[in-house]
């Protein structure tokens, strides 16, 4: 038979509420950095296929046309006859024109605006470009990983954290967000 305080008690004890709130914060603890640390390695690993997928794009419209293209929306859909242009500026012959065989890139890559988001917010900027220094390489260009997700990027590429050497090179922008360049070796300063 109960008593009249058995049947009388409709909660939990103070004592049972700690316990549950402190298994609730133990699992938490360790759960939510493994899910963290997850969340950026996929973050990161999605910026180096990003430049590995451009990469082979812009190497493989250099070998059906001959020439490096000067921007990335090339490897989608190539300009009209006598409006296309390579890496150096030259306007392409319609020999070299009918040789493209793209698209080059799964991306709808367009000239307008002169970038496209990829990842969180990052973008990548549609100009190819050659630094100074720099004669046998073109580069491609993300804008706007922080600084930590940048030198883990670099150690996945490169095996060690330089800026200024090795695939990819690096600079702190304003704020927190830096610029990335993936180099890409030419031939004969590209063009």
């Amino acid at each position: 038979m109960l008593t009249n305080r058995a049947r009388l008690r409709k909660g939990f004890t103070l004592a049972e509420v700690i316990v549950s709130i402190t298994l609730v914060a133990i699992l938490s603890a360790v759960v939510v950095p493994v899910v963290r640390g997850r969340f950026q390695d996929g973050y990161e690993n999605s910026l180096i296929q990003e430049f590995s997928t451009l990469a082979a794009g812009i190497n493989a419209y250099r070998q059906d046309i001959g020439k490096y293209p000067p921007k990335l929306d090339y490897l989608s859909a190539i300009p009209a006859v006598g409006t296309a242009k390579d890496f150096c500026g030259n306007l392409l012959a319609a020999s070299d024109w009918a040789k493209w065989r793209g698209p080059y890139v799964s991306r709808m890559i367009t000239n307008s605006p002169a970038y496209y988001v990829v990842a969180q917010s990052d973008s990548v900027q549609d100009l190819l470009t050659r630094p100074a220094g720099f004669l046998n390489t073109i580069q491609i260009q993300i804008v706007g990983p922080d600084t930590v997700t940048t030198v883990h990027v670099d150690l996945k590429i490169d095996g060690s954290v330089l800026r200024t050497g090795g695939t990819l090179l690096w600079s702190s922008g304003a704020g927190v967000s830096t610029e990335m360049r993936y180099v890409i070796p030419t031939r004969t300063n590209g063009c």
